[in-house]
């Protein structure tokens, strides 16, 4: 069928909040369900902050499809992603670009085992952060579906079959689906559950980053923003990630070395203050060299359990 069981759509949502991917490649998309699940939960969701963001001129996130049959297209696919490629998966993948998240729900068990394989290879390849797909734990014996060969089950996948790729999660989603993360070097330690809302505690937590960070930083001002998930709570026009690259998320450093050089890169380039949430404070015990450099170069201008906020604009040591 054009479409994919729907107990994963929790988590999946939950991955793609942790990855804050810039850039996204539905693979099979069919009824085009995770391509508007997906344009909800980064534009239309950020446009809780900024309302521009619910226009479909000013989208950010860039979602693509890829589809064997374009007898399922509409429309409606034409409007919620940006371009869709048509033909086979296999062969297609290998022309395109890199994106940040690769996804193939119920894709896999579409392709021969040597034909799936090579497609995790390619996709992998092309990931920036990571790949993820759901396929049957059990043999469902599909045949052709609604007059397309392409809906014939070809190959049945266990978990063992994504262990070759380092730092494979693999999930078995109510006792019938395996819902397999396949991160890429750097991506953050995702957790693979629903997301669960925020406790009393988190919420005052969150109010109080909020309110603090509107005190002590212009809303129209460039500062760095540390943290995996609250940068786009923030009401602040120019809240950089960090890492960044070219405005996207590239996820946490890899040294030192790298977090300092890049610290100073945007420093160069216009930030004003570097802030970290409470969430993030485990940089601190992790980049110690990071933490060192701060600390003597960087003055901190507020320091609470909720945030830290150091000033970028002057130094103790000359440039």
């Amino acid at each position: 069928m054009p479409s994919s069981r729907p107990n994963i759509i929790p988590t999946v949502i939950h991955l793609l909040q942790q990855l804050n991917p810039q850039s996204i490649l539905d693979v099979g998309v069919g009824f085009g369900k995770w391509g508007h699940l997906f344009r909800e939960y980064t534009d239309i969701h950020s446009a809780e902050n900024n309302p521009a963001r619910y226009q479909r001129q000013n989208w950010k996130i860039r979602i693509d499809g890829l589809e064997g049959n374009p007898a399922y297209l509409t429309d409606l696919h034409r409007y919620v992603y940006n371009d869709i490629h048509i033909g086979d998966a296999c062969q297609v993948i290998r022309a395109l670009g890199s994106y940040d998240l690769i996804f193939a729900g119920d894709v896999i068990e579409h392709f021969d085992k040597e034909a799936g394989v090579e497609f995790l290879k390619n996709a992998f390849d092309r990931a920036n952060k990571a790949v993820i797909l759901s396929t049957p734990k059990y043999d469902t014996e599909q045949a052709d579906l609604c007059g397309n060969e392409l809906e014939r089950h070809r190959s049945l996948w266990r978990a063992k079959d994504f262990q070759h790729f380092a730092g494979a999660i693999v999930k078995t989603i109510d006792r019938d689906t395996l819902l397999v993360v396949l991160p890429k070097p750097g991506a953050p330690e995702l957790r693979c559950t629903p997301p669960m809302m925020p406790g009393r505690r988190e919420q005052l937590q969150i109010k109080r980053v909020k309110e603090n960070l509107i005190r002590l930083v212009p809303l129209d001002e460039a500062f760095i923003f540390v943290d995996e998930s609250l940068r786009s709570l923030l009401p602040h026009s120019k809240a950089l990630p960090f890492l960044e690259r070219d405005g996207q998320d590239w996820g946490p450093p890899a040294d030192d070395t790298t977090a300092i050089a890049e610290l100073e890169r945007m420093r160069q380039a216009g930030a004003k203050y570097i802030a970290f949430a409470w969430t993030s404070y485990w940089w601190f015990g992790h980049y110690t060299g990071f933490a060192k450099h701060l600390g003597s170069c960087h003055r901190c201008v507020f320091d609470s359990e909720s945030v830290k906020v150091y000033s970028l604009q002057s130094q103790t040591l000359n440039d």
